[in-house]
């Protein structure tokens, strides 16, 4: 955590997260509650925690397949015997993978078996571990899901409202920004708040969305290729017009049920009026060399219904781009030399311009 002050990280925190001077910072929630992230994969199984959704593990094998131990130095056995005798015994059955090693087969192996449908915000409840019992919405899935992994519909936050001076900052904004990084544990949970897409609807102002370099984790899956979960995997990724949906999508459902159903710029339903993609993105810049896929036709016919009498384009603009690994930033990241990170001036000239009007 950090210390905030009228919105004003403290001294301390800026130096360790690398915060320029008069920058501020703005907690997206006041709460006194413990809050927890939970997410709804495609297939229905649910997930709780940070942690569980931005790093899945590799499955366990099962008894009668696991390797013979290896003859351990006493320095390795003490270390195991301190994680099993003490909180770190979860931790100690798990070799976590990294965002940048999703090309080996054991990564492939820890994805999530389905993409991410929808984030949530759950309130902490210490003894949920040993109290799952209440159904959750899911029947189907709830076999295939762990204890630690389920929720009830009692933990679930409905309508969680931002703290004001989000809106307050949107309000004033001569550009919106959705940073780089995960994107359903980092972008999107600031979005998915209640009145944060219609104060970013309202604004006439560019609203650039900026595509990471490579995969992670939460952009990746692998599905079974068949019945049994043990068989082949295949690894699928989001394109640049699934994050856009994924933004869109968040946005859009604020203050609603989500995903009711209606996907924005949708020719299915009444004759209401729909919000439009731009509504909420004008422009998406990439690092160039980046990784994720970026069809334009895709995304043209993403902003466009039949409905529309006008056609509308997102602005696609690839930005100069350095080496993950020659940078702090990249590197923190798992980053590797073949991975693309953006040229922070180039970048920074590229927003100005476009908060400027130029």
């Amino acid at each position: 955590g950090a210390v905030l002050k009228d919105g004003q990280p403290s001294f301390f925190f800026s130096k360790v997260a690398g915060i320029p001077s008069g920058s501020r910072v703005i907690p997206a929630v006041l709460s006194q509650e413990r809050l927890v992230l939970g997410a709804v994969l495609k297939d229905g199984t649910r997930i709780r925690g940070q942690y569980q959704i931005s790093h899945p593990h590799p499955k366990l094998p099962s008894v009668g397949q696991q390797d013979e131990p290896k003859p351990q130095s006493s320095a390795l056995r003490s270390t195991n015997q301190r994680e099993r005798s003490g909180s770190g015994s979860s931790i100690s059955r798990h070799r976590q993978v990294v965002k940048s090693s999703l090309d080996s087969k054991e990564a492939i192996a820890s994805l999530h078996p389905s993409p991410i449908s929808t984030l949530h915000y759950l309130l902490h409840d210490p003894t949920w571990r040993r109290r799952n019992n209440a159904p959750v919405k899911h029947e189907a899935s709830s076999s295939s899901a762990t204890p630690e992994q389920q929720w009830s519909d009692r933990h679930e936050i409905s309508n969680l409202e931002p703290n004001p001076l989000v809106l307050d900052a949107i309000s004033n904004a001569n550009c919106i920004v959705y940073g780089c990084g995960s994107l359903y544990t980092s972008v999107l949970p600031s979005l998915v708040l209640e009145g944060v897409g219609g104060a970013i609807s309202e604004r006439n102002v560019p609203k650039v969305l900026l595509l990471n370099g490579w995969h992670d984790s939460e952009t990746s899956w692998a599905e079974s290729s068949g019945s049994d979960d043990d068989g082949d995997r295949t690894l699928k990724r989001m394109d640049a017009t699934s994050f856009v949906k994924a933004v869109v999508d968040a946005l859009y459902h604020t203050g609603s049920d989500v995903h009711r159903g209606d996907d924005v710029n949708s020719d299915v339903g009444d004759s209401s009026p729909t919000p439009l993609v731009t509504d909420y993105i004008t422009h998406i810049l990439y690092p160039i060399g980046t990784e994720i896929e970026i069809n334009e036709q895709s995304l043209a016919e993403s902003c466009n219904s039949r409905r529309q009498q006008q056609r509308i384009e997102l602005q696609v603009r690839g930005i100069e781009s350095i080496p993950a690994d020659t940078c702090s930033e990249g590197s923190r990241s798992g980053g590797l030399a073949h991975h693309r990170v953006f040229d922070p001036r180039a970048l920074v000239d590229a927003l100005l311009d476009l908060a400027n009007g130029r």
